[in-house]
């Protein structure tokens, strides 16, 4: 599922038995052991890994400390789950969760990192290279890490963008840039090998990802658009923008005016409600700059000239310009 079609639906996570991830392990894991001085420091781990083989890595840690995990990787298919020794319940996985971890330990012992391809790519024997990031720090200085201001503003670029990228890392894709004085959603911060890095969702564009925590500072909350009277009321999601686009429900009808909200994920990716009167809303998906899906079962189509859109859904009508959804 991508990020926007995330916007519309309510996904509900917990702690679930190893057994339940869809990991093949028909064959015996390779392990290594993570020494103390370099899971302390933080350290990545390059591999490649075959159909349903699994690779184990062992790191010791204390209760109270914080494992800080991640992983980059050529293959869409590979994760990484995260177990105590002895217990087949994991206290993370990756296929359910992603591809960043930041766990409390609850208790001393040998914590697993196992990475692994899901089954359907492991039956097809496929490969994928990766760079695991495995990182152990003291609790308290982790604790400091993960609170902070609900908002962040880029500052002291001296020139150039501030890259954000997929993961915490300077060794994941970069997904989006930042200008001095954007102000961004704290999502929390972590190290990665020595650098504070944070997870950030950019006000306005929606774009998510990761940027280097030394050109960030403490900004106030931007205000929040106000709906319009009889507007819609979404998914729960903040909207990054709202207003009235022009509009036409019924057959013959004439073009009016309709209030929307719109929430942003990065260029392209929005779920756009619009109000039709009687609390009914239309909710329209949008990927790669296009609309994909609606909640009404008629048929979709649209029309783009120039830098306005033109949609149908059945015998409505919505226009509205692009930078509704991109942003800007």
């Amino acid at each position: 599922m991508s990020h926007a079609r995330i916007l519309l639906s309510v996904l509900a996570g917990s702690t679930v038995a190893i057994g339940l991830a869809t990991a093949s392990l028909a064959q015996s894991p390779r392990t290594e052991t993570v020494a103390a001085a370099a899971a302390a420091s933080g350290t990545v781990f390059r591999g490649t890994i075959w159909g349903d083989e699994t690779i184990d890595y062992l790191v010791t840690a204390e209760a109270g400390q914080r494992l800080s995990v991640d992983v980059s990787t050529t293959n869409d298919s590979l994760y990484f789950n995260v177990l105590p020794r002895g217990s087949d319940e994991a206290i993370f996985i990756g296929s359910t969760s992603g591809n960043v971890a930041d766990i409390p330990i609850p208790a001393a012992g040998v914590y697993i990192v196992r990475v692994y391809l899901m089954r359907n790519a492991a039956r097809r024997d496929e490969g994928a290279d990766y760079a695991l990031g495995i990182g152990l720090s003291g609790g308290d200085f982790a604790d400091g890490l993960a609170g902070g201001p609900d908002w962040w503003k880029v500052a002291g670029l001296s020139a150039g963008a501030l890259n954000i990228r997929s993961g915490p890392d300077t060794r994941f894709p970069v997904v989006g840039k930042a200008q001095n004085g954007e102000v961004m959603q704290n999502r929390g911060c972590r190290l990665t090998r020595g650098t504070r890095w944070c997870s950030v969702r950019v006000d306005g564009s929606g774009v998510s990802g990761w940027v280097a925590g030394k050109f960030l500072v403490e900004a106030a909350a931007p205000a929040m658009p106000t709906v319009p009277q009889g507007g819609p009321v979404g998914n729960g999601t903040p909207f990054d923008a709202t207003g009235l686009v022009n509009c036409a429900i019924a057959p013959g009808e004439a073009m009016r005016t309709c209030p929307f909200g719109v929430v942003r994920d990065g260029p392209g990716n929005a779920g756009l409600w619009i109000a039709l009167g009687n609390g009914q809303e239309r909710q329209i998906l949008f990927e790669g700059g296009a609309p994909v899906s609606t909640n009404a079962d008629l048929p979709l189509s649209h029309e783009k000239s120039g830098d306005e859109f033109t949609i149908r859904i059945g015998d409505e009508r919505y226009v509205f310009p692009e930078a509704l959804i991109q942003g800007g």
